[in-house]
């Protein structure tokens, strides 16, 4: 008998889409509730590796993936003139090919939305949550209109409360559901860094994710589908400025001008700013029980990673398809979260340590004996121990 019957996810991005699709899958009622709508996806593209792709076969939407992306095999390492220098092959492991496939993300999440739908999911657009109220039984939960990410959510006049079995925060780095656990213990911690996304159509010649250093810049190529790429930069910002986006291609233009050959062809086609994501690198890590009672955390919740393994959103989506399954394998919630959470502490833990250990290292930041020491078995031994592993 399945621990729950009725469950609420805050957050309609991967990991909560993931989760309603696998829950509902298996029979359990889900609503997801969304603040701004599959209409304002953020971000560009990504990678899914070969252990994400492996889990989303688990909701049936492996294969629609693929047909949508573009499959990448080695890595290919660039030097500042764009020349390829080296290559550095996937790990082999439990996970099988293709070892990565690159997709654009508002695709990808339209393909997960689309899957948690037709299972019968409800995805409620506008609403954030605006208080629960825990007994030992459930979750009396209260939604709000949701007005923006610097503004107060409106309560709605004579909404009446519904109840859970669980509730689960899904909803990023800024977690509200983690603050309603936590409080302040968890707030996020700005790295010093930030990543520029650059979304533009891919160079025929363009086959494989490409590597880049250039002083104090990182730059990472990554085709999305046959016609499309993204240039992702991962760049000291001092002070996390709020930069003006109007400002947005003059300022990568000014962060790629080390760059010469067909990289400086690239950067001089970046004209248009509509094309351009930019987002501040924040960490967090609960390192207790990602859950009190009823109510639980996961993904950027729980664990952010920066960019440097293409592991975070990964990790959404194992933390989605463990916890369906946890759900359904334990008769009550607390037995069911605490298998999940042992399940998945030490994986996601390290993704998450390992991933700021590589980009304080790549940067020149200052790094404890711990990241050094984590920094030391690199990117391709990092990749090595996830691809043998399961998740």
């Amino acid at each position: 008998m399945s621990a729950v019957r009725k469950v609420l996810v805050q957050g309609g991005g991967i990991g909560g889409l993931t989760l309603a699709a696998a829950l509902a899958q298996r029979g359990i009622e889900v609503d997801v509730a969304e603040a701004s709508g599959a209409a304002s996806v953020l971000g560009v593209g990504l990678i899914q590796p070969n252990n994400a792709l492996a889990a989303l076969e688990e909701i049936g939407v492996r294969g629609s993936c693929l047909e949508a992306g573009f499959q990448l095999e080695p890595l290919g390492i660039w030097n500042s003139e764009g020349v390829e220098v080296a290559t550095i092959p996937h790990p082999e492991g439990r996970y099988g090919q293709p070892s990565n496939n690159g997709i654009g993300r508002p695709l990808y999440t339209g393909i997960l939305r689309e899957a948690a739908e037709k299972a019968g999911a409800n995805i409620i657009t506008g609403v954030t949550i605006w208080e629960m109220n825990e007994d030992h039984d459930g979750v009396d939960v209260e939604l709000a209109t949701w007005t923006g990410k610097r503004t107060q959510a409106v309560r709605q006049g004579g909404a009446a409360s519904s109840r859970y079995d669980l509730v689960v925060g899904f909803d990023g780095v800024r977690s509200r559901v983690r603050e309603h656990l936590f409080a302040d213990a968890y707030a996020p911690e700005f790295t010093g860094f930030a990543c520029w996304r650059v979304k533009m159509p891919r160079p025929v010649d363009l086959t494989r994710s490409a590597f880049v250093m250039s002083k104090d810049v990182k730059a990472v190529l990554t085709p999305i589908s046959d016609d499309e790429m993204y240039i992702a930069l991962v760049t000291p910002e001092p002070g996390n400025p709020r930069h003006d986006p109007l400002d947005f291609v003059r300022l990568v233009h000014e962060r790629m001008r080390d760059f010469t050959g067909p990289l400086a062809e690239l950067r001089d086609s970046i004209t248009d700013v509509g094309r351009i994501n930019y987002t501040p690198l924040e960490h967090v890590t609960v390192r207790e029980p990602w859950f009190r009672g009823r109510i639980a955390i996961a993904g950027d919740a729980a664990h952010t990673s920066p960019p440097h393994l293409a592991q975070g959103a990964a990790m959404a989506v194992e933390d989605a398809v463990t916890l369906a399954a946890a759900l359904v394998e334990h008769s009550t919630v607390p037995a069911a979260l605490d298998a999940w959470y042992t399940r998945r502490r030490d994986r996601a833990l390290f993704v998450a340590d390992m991933s700021l250990a590589l980009l304080k290292q790549e940067m020149g930041a200052q790094m404890t004996p711990d990241e050094k020491e984590l920094a030391d078995v690199g990117i391709a031994g990092a990749l090595a121990i996830l691809a043998q592993e399961a998740y």
